[in-house]
């Protein structure tokens, strides 16, 4: 693979976190700024099948399919999103990581989800690469409901972790109806995804700078 401006990871090992969810919205975003390739590295083919309902007249998205992560024959592109699956072993782990420069970890704000994810960050901690700070990571609430106690506990969480809190996506339908398109916030008119569209301008700044908003 040729070096692309950005490489980026969403993963988290707790499945159901929303990883295609923060990788198909991301992907449509970047598509406005550059070429993109979205992989998809789960088994589920849940980005792909998302990339194959995405009308032609929006911004291009190319995909790939390797849910074996040999990372080999990509074509090169400004960006490169990997979509990762859930409960990888450590040496899957370490060469995913090995591939990027930002990681992304979406994280529900659940005590199911909240201790899957304390443990999976304790085996980040493990791995030499992320140690010595060559992938920054940040941490994306997801399927947050506003002013909500589950919302506090979430941030408490994080505080706890000293974890950089990059973006609060919040519990909408309207994510569900832009992926039952093949379409991202960036690609919809509906008041809902105005609402939501400060909070991926905070991820996209994260993506391209590694600034955190208000920083």
């Amino acid at each position: 693979m040729t070096n692309p401006q950005c490489r980026v990871l969403v993963l988290n090992s707790k499945g159901g976190s929303g990883k295609t969810t923060l990788s198909t919205n991301l992907a449509s975003l970047l598509a406005l700024r550059g070429s993109v390739l979205l992989a998809d590295l789960d088994p589920q083919r849940s980005s792909v099948s998302w990339g194959n309902r995405r009308p032609a007249s929006l911004p291009k998205i190319d995909l790939i399919d390797d849910p074996e992560r040999d990372f080999r024959g990509y074509p090169a592109r400004d960006y490169v999103i990997f979509d990762a699956p859930a409960g990888l072993k450590r040496g899957r782990l370490e060469d995913m990581l090995g591939e990027v420069e930002v990681l992304l970890v979406p994280i529900a704000p659940s005590p199911f989800d909240m201790d899957a994810s304390r443990e999976f960050l304790q085996r980040l901690d493990e791995i030499k690469r992320f140690r010595k700070g060559k992938v920054r990571m940040g941490v994306i609430a997801n399927r947050v409901k506003a002013r909500s106690q589950a919302e506090r506990l979430l941030a408490q969480f994080l505080v706890d972790l000293d974890l950089p809190l990059v973006a609060t996506l919040h519990d909408s339908q309207v994510y569900v109806r832009a992926a039952l398109g093949g379409l991202g916030l960036a690609d919809l008119r509906a008041p809902e995804a105005r609402k939501e569209l400060p909070q991926w301008a905070r991820i996209l700044r994260f993506v391209q700078t590694g600034e955190l908003y208000g920083t």
